[in-house]
C-alpha cells in the first residue's frame, strides 16, 4: 500500500541522518506532532521521576511554584521543551535557554544545598525524558518506534546534557544509546526511594492541576488514569499515587492507541508548526483565560484545604 500524500512526516524523518541531522528530527517531530497536553503530560511524568529522591521532592514543593504557581511553571517548562526541540541542542538559542535553567537551579541551591548537586539526578532526568516514548508505546500496546528516531533521540539529548551543570560541575556519564538510556532509566527507579510525604502531596497536587487544566470537572477520572497509566508503575508506588482504575485504564489504553495509529498510518501531518501555533494571538488569549480559570481553581482548593499553604518564601 502506497503511503498517502498527506502523511509525509514519517518518510522526512526516515530519509534523515539521524546522528548528524538530530536536531532536524526533533524539530519536525515538535512542531508537526507536539500540542500543549502531550507536553504538560511529559512534564507532569519526568517532574514525578524526578522528584523520587526525598531531596528533590522536598525541594521542588519547597519552592511553591509547582503547586502555588502551576500555569507559570507548565508556560516555563513548556518554554524550556520548545526552544530546546525547535533551536536544537547545538543552537545558541538553546545553549543560551539551558543555561539560564543552570543559574536558576544554582541560586535554588542556596536555599536547598545539595539539591542540583547529583549528577546521576541530571542523567536519570535527561534519560527519562527520553525514554518517555517507547515506554508509553508499550503501555499502549504499540510497536517500537522505528530505531532511527531512538538514534535522533539520544544524539540530542546527549548534545543537551553537554550543556547542564549543577553544584557538582557539569553533567558527564550520558549513556552511549538509547538502550542505555533505559538501564539508566530502570535502575534508578529500581532503587530503593523511601516514600516522602513531600512526593506524595508534590505529585498528587500536579495530577490534579493537570485534570482541572484539561478536563471538565465530570470526566477528570480520564484525565487522571492518563496520566498515572503513563506514569512508571515504580514512580506512582513511591508517590503513594496507586494503580489507575481498570475500566479507565482500558480506556485510555484503546483511545490513545487508535489516535496513535491514526497519526502514524492516514492522519494527516499538521502543517502548522506549533512555535506559530504557540505564538499566535488567538492561542495566547486562550492560555490567559486557562491560567486565569486556574488561579481560581487553586482559590477554592487552597480554601477547601486541599491544598498546603505556600511556603513562607516562595521562590523562583
Amino acid at each position: 500500500m502506497r503511503p498517502l500524500p498527506w502523511t509525509w512526516l514519517p518518510r522526512r524523518l526516515a530519509a534523515l541522518d539521524p546522528v548528524g541531522d538530530s536536531d532536524e528530527v526533533m524539530r519536525l517531530l515538535a512542531e508537526h506532532q507536539l500540542n500543549d497536553t502531550i507536553v504538560a503530560m511529559t512534564l507532569l511524568v519526568t517532574t514525578a521521576q524526578t522528584a523520587l529522591p526525598p531531596h528533590a521532592s522536598a525541594t521542588l514543593l519547597g519552592t511553591g511554584k509547582l503547586l502555588h504557581r502551576g500555569e507559570q511553571r507548565h508556560t516555563d517548562g513548556r518554554d524550556f521543551l520548545v526552544t530546546w526541540f525547535v533551536h536544537g541542542a547545538r543552537s545558541p538559542e538553546t545553549a543560551a535557554s539551558v543555561e539560564r535553567l543552570n543559574r536558576y537551579h544554582l541560586g535554588l541551591a542556596r536555599r536547598f544545598p545539595g539539591a542540583f548537586g547529583d549528577n546521576d539526578d541530571y542523567v536519570y532526568t535527561l534519560c527519562a525524558i527520553g525514554a518517555f516514548v517507547p515506554r508509553m508505546r508499550e503501555t499502549l500496546g504499540l510497536p517500537p518506534q522505528p530505531e532511527h528516531l531512538d538514534v535522533a533521540w539520544h544524539r540530542f539529548l546527549a548534545d543537551l546534557a553537554a550543556l547542564f551543570r549543577g553544584e557538582h560541575g557539569p553533567v558527564t556519564g550520558f549513556p552511549e544509546d538509547m538502550a542505555g538510556m533505559r538501564r539508566v532509566v530502570e535502575e534508578f527507579e529500581a532503587r530503593p526511594w523511601p516514600r516522602s510525604d513531600d512526593g506524595r502531596v508534590l505529585v498528587a497536587g500536579m495530577v490534579q492541576q493537570f485534570c482541572d487544566r484539561y478536563f471538565p470537572r465530570p470526566v477528570q477520572w480520564f484525565g487522571r488514569a492518563q496520566v498515572l497509566l503513563l506514569m512508571p508503575p515504580r514512580v506512582r508506588e513511591v508517590h503513594g499515587q496507586g494503580d489507575p482504575r481498570p475500566v479507565p485504564a482500558a480506556l485510555v489504553r484503546w483511545s490513545m492507541r487508535l489516535v496513535i495509529r491514526a497519526q502514524e498510518t492516514w492522519w494527516p501531518t499538521r502543517r502548522t508548526p506549533l512555535s506559530v501555533r504557540l505564538a499566535s494571538p488567538r492561542v495566547r488569549a486562550a492560555h490567559a483565560r486557562r491560567a486565569a480559570r486556574m488561579e481560581r481553581v487553586h482559590a477554592r482548593r487552597l480554601r477547601r484545604g486541599e491544598l498546603p499553604p505556600p511556603p513562607v518564601r516562595p521562590h523562583g
